[in-house]
C-alpha cells in the first residue's frame, strides 16, 4: 500500500519525543563532615545539589555542565580537582582538573537527567592537592542560574547563593618503614626498629603503632626524636599496640625500638600505625610500598650437611671432637647467627652426662670455617639457650651458604662411651638496618 506524503509527516509529528522544557529548582545543602578540617592530599564532600523540574509527562533535562566557586579566599593552588558523584557518593559524572580562573570550576557532564518524576541530587568533592597553604579556608558556592548550563530553553531558578561551610586545610603526614623485614622462627625478645618521618607540615604529637597476630610485644626499648632518646608517655594496652604521645610536637623523625616474640610458623605482618597533630587525629601513616612496613616470619637457616670431622678424643680435659655443619639461608640479612645445644648423654641407666659449659668454663664453641679459631668475631662460646648478644655476625644472600666448625672439648673425668648424644638449635637473629 502506498502512503502519501503528508500521512508520512503526521506519522512522523505523532512518534516525536515531547520537547523538554520545564522549570528548573536548584537546591543545595552542606555536608561537611564534623572537625571542619581537612588534610591535604584527600577528598573532602563539601555540598550536596539538587535539581527539581516541572515539565510534560514523559520529558526530561540534561544537566550538561556546573560551575562551581571556591570561596573564603582559597585558590586552585589547593585543590588538584573538584569532581561531581551522583548521589551514592560512589559514581563521577564530572571533572575539572584545570579551574577557569583561579576561583570558579567549571564542570562538564552529560549523565545528569531530571524529569518530573524523578529530581536528580550531585555531591562536590574537592580533591585537596598534597602542596598546600596550611591553615587556609575552604568552601564552594553555587552563585546562580547562570551556573547551570542544560540542553533546552528551561527556566532555572537558584535562591540564593548554595555555600557550604568552610574547612580548614591541614598538612599532616608521615612515611613510615620497619626493619628488619625478616626475623626468624621462635626467636625471643627480636629487637624491632619502627621509623615514622614526617613529611608534611605539620607537627605530630601522637601515635599508635598497631603490632599485627604473630608478634608478641614483650618490650619498648627507646624513643628516639631526631636521634636522641626522648621520654614519652607510652601505653601497650594488650599487648596490641604501641600508644606514643610526644611531649613536644615534632616534624622530626621518630624512631621507636621495641621486642617481640615470634611465632613457630610462617607469618607475614604488616606493622600500620596512625599519627595525630594539629586538629586532625588518626591519619594513617604512608609508606612506599607495603614490604617497608612487613615483616616477614620465616625459618632462616636450614642445616643442609652435618659431617664429623673429628670423632675420637683422649679424655684429658684438652682433647675435642669436631663436626661441620654446612647451612643455607632463605633471605637476605644482616646479624648474628646464633647456636644452643643440650649437655650430652649416653644410652647407660642411669645416662652419664657431658656439660656444655659449666659456670664461665665453656666446653663448646662455634666457629666459622673460614674464621681463625682465635678470631673472637668468627668464633662463639655455646651454652643450652641462646643469649641475646652472643653470636657470629655476618651478612649474608638469599639461598647462600656457610660452613661452622663446632668443638666439643671433653673434660677430665667424663666416662667413655660411643652411645654420647646432643640436639641443637640455629637461630638467625636479625638486625635492624
Amino acid at each position: 500500500m502506498k502512503i502519501s506524503p503528508v500521512f508520512v509527516l503526521v506519522f512522523m509529528l505523532l512518534v516525536s519525543p515531547v520537547f523538554a522544557v520545564g522549570n528548573i529548582t536548584v537546591t543545595g545543602r552542606d555536608i561537611l563532615p564534623g572537625g571542619n578540617y581537612t588534610n591535604s592530599n584527600t577528598s573532602v564532600a563539601l555540598l550536596n545539589i539538587t535539581f527539581a523540574i516541572t515539565v510534560e509527562p514523559g520529558a526530561s533535562v540534561n544537566i550538561t555542565a556546573i560551575n562551581i566557586g571556591v570561596g573564603n579566599g582559597s585558590t586552585s593552588g589547593n585543590i588538584s580537582a573538584i569532581e561531581l558523584y551522583l548521589s551514592n557518593d560512589t559514581t563521577v559524572v564530572g571533572s575539572s582538573g584545570t579551574p577557569t580562573n583561579a576561583t570558579s570550576y567549571n564542570i562538564s557532564t552529560n549523565t545528569i537527567v531530571v524529569t518530573n518524576s524523578s529530581n536528580a541530587s550531585v555531591i562536590v568533592r574537592v580533591n585537596v592537592s598534597r602542596n598546600v597553604t596550611t591553615r587556609q579556608l575552604l568552601s564552594v558556592l553555587l552563585v546562580s542560574a547562570a551556573d547551570i548550563t542544560r540542553d533546552s530553553g528551561s527556566n532555572v531558578t537558584v535562591s540564593g547563593t548554595i555555600l557550604s561551610n568552610a574547612t580548614q586545610i591541614q598538612d599532616l603526614h608521615a612515611n613510615v618503614s620497619i626493619s628488619p623485614n625478616f626475623v626468624d622462627t621462635n626467636a625471643i625478645n627480636q629487637t624491632i626498629v619502627y621509623t615514622i618521618v614526617p613529611t608534611g607540615a605539620d607537627a605530630i604529637n601522637h601515635t599508635i603503632i598497631t603490632i599485627p597476630s604473630g608478634y608478641n610485644l614483650t618490650n619498648i626499648s627507646t624513643i628516639q626524636l631526631d636521634g636522641s632518646n626522648i621520654t614519652a608517655n607510652v601505653t601497650s594496652i594488650g599487648k596490641g599496640y604501641i600508644n606514643i604521645s610526644i611531649p613536644t610536637p615534632t616534624t622530626n623523625p621518630i624512631k621507636v625500638t621495641f621486642n617481640v616474640n615470634t611465632s613457630t610458623t610462617r607469618v607475614i605482618g604488616t606493622f600500620t600505625s596512625t599519627i595525630d597533630g594539629h586538629n586532625r587525629t588518626g591519619i594513617p601513616a604512608e609508606h612506599a610500598n607495603v614490604s617497608a612496613v612487613n615483616v616477614t616470619t620465616q625459618q632462616l637457616i636450614n642445616v643442609t650437611s652435618v659431617a664429623l670431622a673429628k670423632g675420637a678424643a683422649i679424655v684429658n680435659g684438652s682433647d675435642y671432637w669436631e663436626f661441620n655443619f654446612t647451612i643455607n639461608f632463605t633471605a637476605t640479612m644482616t646479624g648474628l647467627i646464633q647456636f644452643k645445644m643440650t649437655n650430652w648423654t649416653d644410652a647407660s641407666s642411669p645416662p652419664n652426662n657431658i656439660h656444655v659449659n659449666e659456670s664461665t668454663t665453656y666446653y663448646a664453641t662455634l666457629r666459622n670455617n673460614s674464621a681463625n679459631f682465635s678470631d673472637a668475631n668468627g668464633k662463639v662460646n655455646i651454652t643450652n639457650y641462646y643469649v641475646d648478644n652472643w653470636g657470629i655476625n655476618r651478612t649474608v644472600t638469599e639461598n647462600s651458604t656457610l660452613t661452622f666448625i663446632l668443638r666439643m672439648i671433653i673434660p677430665s673425668g667424663t666416662a667413655v662411651s660411643n652411645s654420647w648424644a646432643s640436639t641443637y638449635n640455629w637461630l638467625f637473629r636479625t638486625s635492624p638496618s
